[in-house]
């Protein structure tokens, strides 16, 4: 058989006539897997790092605050904290018209027990009252004490610090101390994402006294000691505070679900719901969705509406929902919810406090 001139025989021909498209076809099928092995390897390696990056997002949102300590000061008039924690769950009502600090008759409010007239008489007093319930002597030397005052009051933010300071130098504390300037529960969520792993204590004092709105309002006081959970082993903790989600009003049921997720907790098991520091828009909404995940099974008198029963706390508003359940968490170790809102931006946060869990946190 001849083929371009040259004679070939029959085993040669069938030879090129097979044998070249086979060639072609398998070097062309080789690179074909060549190249859909690198893409896969490639996606293998998004995925990981994909995975990686998940994991690592659920780790730092799960992060934590071990509650340490915590004092209340209201306008109940009680004997003991036992009584006062009972008194807010039991929604008792204490706010009514009343004169208040300037002396401006029928004014419907809540005012802490202290008869001073003297505004500056008031404060160091409470100052005094939450210094000294503060396990200051259970804390290490070497551990360094962050405090935060967040205070709506017609004195002065100056005037407050100095009252302050001169409450805490009374108590001859050796601890190194900073104050820092911030306002409302985003600091909480400041605090998780950088210094989780400081060997610091996080103190939050809150206060509204005299506030410049004194029209259905209420005077409180809450001093709230916090501890990394990674690092602060001296002092037993009483309950676990979750990282805060906020949302607007509108998105409140999204803010909740990714507060449950934070933790994460079961359907069912919230005992109750606490509300403080809310406007009559916000507090609207949360009507709306006080039934949906995770505080579907909360009944209607486990929901504690403090801005109904004391007044609106002001800047001291979600400190004392937070630390007053965390008190009835360690009580009834059943999770509490908390959905409060915050005087420096229109939005709600919606936090977890559960009672202390045995295991260490993990975290990257």
């Amino acid at each position: 058989m001849r083929i371009f001139g040259s004679q070939i025989k029959g085993y040669d021909f069938w030879l090129l006539a097979f044998g070249i498209p086979f060639t072609c076809w398998f070097v062309i099928g080789s690179m074909c897997v060549v190249i859909w092995m690198l893409k896969d390897i490639k996606a293998s390696g998004y995925d990981k790092r994909r995975e990686k990056w998940i994991l690592s997002e659920t780790r730092k949102n799960r992060r934590a605050f071990q509650v340490l300590s915590t004092s209340l000061i209201t306008g109940h008039i009680v004997k003991d904290r036992d009584e006062l924690l009972n008194s807010l769950v039991k929604n008792k009502v204490i706010i009514f018209s009343q004169e208040d600090r300037a002396g401006n008759e029928g004014v419907r409010l809540s005012l802490l027990p202290d008869n001073n007239d003297r505004l500056s008489d008031i404060i160091l007093n409470v100052f005094k009252r939450l210094i000294s319930n503060l396990p200051l002597s259970y804390i290490p030397d070497n551990t360094h004490l962050v405090i935060v005052l967040d205070i709506s009051s017609v004195i002065s933010k100056e005037d407050i610090n100095e009252l302050w300071l001169k409450s805490w130098s009374e108590f001859g504390s050796l601890h190194s101390v900073e104050l820092m300037e911030s306002k409302g529960p985003g600091i909480l969520d400041h605090w998780l994402n950088t210094k989780i792993k400081d060997n610091s204590l996080l103190l939050v004092v809150a206060l509204q006294v005299a506030p410049i709105s004194a029209v259905n309002s209420a005077e409180a006081a809450v001093a709230l000691l916090l501890g990394n959970r990674l690092m602060q082993e001296s002092i037993t903790p009483m309950a676990l505070l979750h990282r805060p989600d906020p949302s607007p009003a509108e998105e409140l049921e999204s803010g909740m679900r990714m507060a449950a997720y934070n933790v994460p907790i079961k359907d069912g098991i919230v005992k109750h719901l606490w509300l403080s520091g809310l406007n009559d828009q916000q507090h609207a909404e949360v009507v709306i969705h006080q039934k949906k995940h995770p505080t579907q099974a909360v009944e209607n008198e486990a929901i504690i509406n403090l801005d109904m029963t004391m007044g609106h706390a002001g800047s001291a508003a979600p400190w004392l929902a937070i630390a007053a359940a965390a008190e009835t968490a360690q009580q009834t170790q059943l999770p509490q919810m908390i959905i409060c809102g915050d005087t420096t931006q229109d939005v709600l946060w919606s936090t977890l406090v559960t009672p202390t869990a045995s295991r260490q946190e993990m975290d990257s």
